[in-house]
């Protein structure tokens, strides 16, 4: 049997985090949240094994989700997988050099539908 989905959120506006956290609730995921891109990087270190995705917000005070991404990825697993969610204007966002290194493997545009969402969680983890 497999083991439940987990999935720790990253957003420093709370309601945005509450949200996910309680709509990947009803569909049957773990979830926790944080609104600090640091202290969600000092639990990953101790908790990293619980979780198979990551969600951060690309704009974070203290640690851009792209910089979170890549300490995850240098620090603590190479190959979990990082969705990004983001307000602004992702055109140019592809080719700058910490975006390749932070390796994301989705980006959400704000507004979140969260149809979209479950979507691609589901062709994520082919649940």
């Amino acid at each position: 049997m497999q083991a439940p989905l987990s999935i720790l959120v990253v957003d420093d506006e709370v309601d945005i985090g509450l949200l996910l956290k309680q709509f990947l609730h009803g569909l049957g995921i773990n979830a926790v949240s944080f609104t600090s891109s640091l202290l969600a990087f000092e639990h990953l270190k101790k908790s990293h094994k619980n979780y198979s995705l990551i969600i951060t917000d690309l704009r974070m005070p203290g640690m851009s989700g792209i910089d979170l991404s890549i300490k995850i990825r240098k620090e603590i697993n190479s190959s979990i997988k990082i969705f990004l969610i983001t307000a602004f204007d992702i055109s140019d966002l592809k080719n700058h050099s910490n975006f390749k290194l932070a390796n994301i493997d989705n980006i959400i545009q704000k507004p979140i539908k969260l149809s979209h969402l479950k979507k691609i969680i589901n062709q994520t983890f082919q649940q």
